[in-house]
């Protein structure tokens, strides 16, 4: 799930570099993975593994997440792009922080407001900023803290693509509120987290080749490799679901690098 969660966060960022670079295909090409690495690939695995539950259960678990990285991991990331002398990645590691014990305020009201209905309480609306554009280019860090941003970047991926499930789960039980908490949420942490952390990371490539070959190299590995190592682990384990849904996206992922590679020839 985190894996698919990257991806739809990562080929994104790479269809708005290929568009701006004039390649219609390629951005076209990486929109419609991104959306089938969320809507399927992501949506289903989380169905099998049971992610989230009732609306109390899904803002606590969301509180513990914040709580973690407000209090510990984007501080320890912080302190650590300083001893690094990375004051850019110093910089983004704290105002992230910040902006997590902020949210980690917002699920903490939402769950008063919920265990307490008669109470008076509100739920927050959650935080609308404007959206941040990625830069493309190569790092901008290295060593501990360049990993550390890519640590923070699947985190910031995955918590969008959970908060958007548990944004449906309050709407079809009845919430809106608290969906709209989760959903404006989840935009920040894609359209300004990850893209933050994206940049420094140097995540995009400025040529789009150079994109299309990392997409290609990633979507070869799970079809070839990982996802029909994780159905043969599924079948010893006797869960016929897991290992059919495994094969299922082994084989929608050759089809994204099929995709890929296409588009990386015409050029």
């Amino acid at each position: 799930m985190h894996g698919e969660a990257l991806a739809h966060a990562k080929y994104l960022a790479y269809a708005a570099q290929a568009k701006q670079a004039g390649r219609a295909r390629a951005a076209q090409d990486f929109t419609d993975a991104a959306q089938t690495e969320h809507m399927d690939h992501f949506a289903r695995e989380a169905d099998l593994v049971g992610l989230g539950s009732d609306i109390a259960a899904n803002l606590g678990d969301a509180i513990n997440g914040e709580s973690n990285e407000a209090t510990t991991m984007y501080p320890g990331f912080a302190e650590q792009a300083t001893a690094d002398n990375d004051p850019a990645a110093a910089a983004a590691f704290s105002e992230l922080g910040t902006d997590e014990a902020a949210h980690l305020k917002d699920f903490q009201a939402a769950l008063n407001a919920v265990n307490s209905p008669g109470s008076g309480a509100s739920v927050p609306a959650g935080p609308t900023p404007p959206p941040v554009a990625i830069v493309a280019g190569p790092p901008r860090s290295s060593g501990v803290t360049l990993a550390n941003l890519r640590t923070a970047m699947q985190g910031e991926a995955f918590a969008y693509a959970k908060y958007m499930r548990y944004a449906d789960q309050a709407r079809r039980a009845g919430n809106p509120a608290v969906a709209q908490l989760f959903t404006n949420t989840a935009d920040v942490e894609l359209n300004e987290h990850f893209a933050m952390l994206a940049t420094l990371a140097g995540l995009v490539a400025t040529d789009t080749n150079a994109n299309l070959q990392d997409a290609i190299n990633g979507e070869q590995h799970e079809a070839d490799v990982m996802y029909p190592d994780y159905a043969r682990q599924a079948d010893q384990a006797g869960n016929a679901q897991a290992a059919n849904l495994f094969r299922e996206i082994a084989g929608d992922e050759k089809s994204h690098q099929q995709k890929f590679q296409a588009a990386l020839t015409a050029s």
